[in-house]
């Protein structure tokens, strides 16, 4: 398959936008064909500086490397005419504008909503913000951190003591597909109306909409369901559960798989137990009903215990760390991670038939003259 083939071929992306959820959305649509020039600041996208202790002694920091592959990076000083210029012939241009910054500051270079589709009526002007932009709310800044936080995922999350974070950056991540499906929403719409739009998402409603399920269940019954740690709260067992060596997290609620469960177990007696005979009796004794099954799973690994039932039907898996993930048969036969020039990047997760899966492209620096979409200034004899 040629790149010209690609569902996205020929739409032109100019990104103004640093971190994570903005680009992760201009990173999606590039996978899909766009082509994507990335306007960095001079001293460049602030997430060049995010590293963890163990990528101290990298050259470039890995989460920049993730969320920027297989876009063009153009670093122009927006406070300088000349410069400012090239970014209005870039969305004069472009099919897609994508920003992230903060509340009036691309209006001040010109470049907000309404400057930039009187220059190009056909443009979708993406915006993404923390919180929204209603006049209460728009000043609220906010990182996928503090966003998980306000929205109530860290008061769901965790052990029962204690709120916690998701382990990475959720939000962030969610909220970059939430906005490439809502610009592709806005790209079908031009197709028949000829118009663009003016597409917003906040990390605030993305986290809000993430969690749908629970939301619901509280506005429906005033209860605020407590931390469940590594149970799913709706049913039980539905745990994590420590083997003889490592864990495995199983979903054996359904009375069908609460039977086969037991019955690999060996541990028939469990289902006479007047603390597990129904649904909610093994919800109400969570504690003691996973007491009861890690007893008998201490007889084996996590590697067996995954096999046995996992032959019986049972919905089971192992907690594996990233090592073990980057061996793992479901992504090395999906091709789901793969080399993007010197480092690494993550595939797409949708799958076109005509589309193999192969190495992904890497990020590349680019000077002006570069970009041969770029209209001609008008200063130009």
């Amino acid at each position: 398959m040629t790149h010209e083939d690609k569902a996205l071929a020929g739409i032109r992306i100019v990104e103004f936008a640093q971190m994570v959820a903005a680009p992760s959305a201009a990173l999606l649509l590039a996978d899909y064909g766009a082509d994507v020039v990335k306007v960095e600041p001079l001293a460049g996208d602030n997430a060049r500086n995010l590293r963890s202790a163990a990528a101290t002694g990298l050259p470039v920091s890995p989460i920049f490397v993730a969320y920027n592959r297989g876009k063009r990076l153009l670093r122009l000083d927006l406070r300088d005419a000349a410069d400012l210029d090239v970014a209005r012939r870039l969305v004069a241009a472009a099919d897609v504008l994508i920003e992230a910054s903060r509340p009036g500051a691309m209006d001040r270079l010109g470049l907000g909503p309404t400057a930039a589709m009187a220059l190009n009526p056909r443009l979708i002007y993406g915006s993404v913000s923390g919180f929204g932009w209603t006049e209460g709310v728009h000043d609220k800044r906010g990182v996928d951190l503090i966003v998980q936080a306000e929205s109530g995922i860290m008061a769901v999350t965790g052990p029962r003591e204690t709120p916690m974070k998701v382990g990475f950056t959720a939000v962030d991540a969610a909220s970059g597909h939430a906005f490439c499906h809502a610009l592709l929403a806005a790209l079908f719409k031009r197709e028949r109306s000829g118009r663009g739009e003016w597409v917003r998402v906040s990390l605030y409603d993305v986290a809000l909409h993430l969690q749908s399920g629970p939301l619901v269940e509280y506005l429906m019954t005033g209860v605020q369901l407590p931390r469940s740690g590594n149970s799913a709260p709706l049913g039980a067992p539905a745990d994590l559960l420590r083997c003889g060596e490592g864990a495995i997290v199983v979903s054996a609620y359904l009375p069908s798989h609460w039977l086969s469960l037991l019955q690999v177990l060996d541990a028939d007696a469990l289902a006479v137990d007047p603390r597990f005979l129904t649904p909610a009796d093994r919800i109400q004794h969570r504690d003691a009903l996973i007491t009861e099954l890690e007893a008998r799973l201490a007889a084996d690994s996590a590697t067996v215990w995954e096999a046995r039932l996992g032959a019986a039907g049972l919905l089971v898996g192992q907690v594996r760390d990233y090592a073990a993930v980057t061996q793992s048969p479901y992504a090395l036969e999906a091709h789901s991670i793969a080399r993007a020039g010197d480092a690494y990047g993550v595939h797409n997760p949708a799958l076109f038939a005509s589309q193999p899966r192969g190495e992904l492209a890497p990020y590349r620096e680019c000077e002006v003259a570069d970009i041969e979409w770029l209209t001609p200034s008008p200063r130009t004899p």
